[in-house]
């Protein structure tokens, strides 16, 4: 318990003080998947990540295990698209540097009219919405207060 105890300090000194604004790209770079931290941080006791994957964004939120009674809770949570990634195995491979332990909750910004990058895009596509950080905080904010009150 005190090793989760500090991790989750460490993570709160991260949340809000590095958050780093979403660039669009190729999903690939120098033969590597790009899966970059854009912001990671406590909301309301609730450890979050928004990741950049190149192309698009994802917003995660840990979901503590004493508060997971019925999975099908969780999907029926307000977000953008609606949850499309529930995890007890954690968040990315345990190969990537990137991977946190624990149950986890996540969508997507990839949908129709949602921006996403792509070598092919002959300019069809660059009127859809451009997702930045601080909007997809502020969307994690809300997917927990939701969490708080179910």
């Amino acid at each position: 318990m005190a090793l989760q105890n500090k991790r989750l300090c460490e993570v709160q000194e991260i949340g809000g003080n590095t958050m780093k604004e979403m660039v669009y790209k190729n999903y690939m770079e120098n033969g590597q998947e790009v899966i970059e931290i854009l912001d990671e941080g406590i909301y309301k006791s609730f450890h979050y990540v928004i990741v950049s994957y190149g192309t698009h964004p994802c917003a995660y939120i840990e979901i503590p295990k004493d508060n997971v009674s019925d999975e099908d809770e969780l999907i029926d949570i307000s977000c953008h698209g609606g949850i499309t990634y529930v995890s007890t195995a954690g968040l990315f491979k345990p190969s990537n540097k990137n991977h946190r332990d624990g149950h986890w909750i996540g969508w997507d910004y990839a949908h129709c009219m949602d921006y996403c990058y792509s070598l092919y895009n002959s300019g069809l596509l660059n009127d859809n919405k451009k997702w930045t950080t601080k909007e997809i905080l502020e969307e994690v904010k809300d997917v927990i207060e939701q969490l708080i009150k179910s």
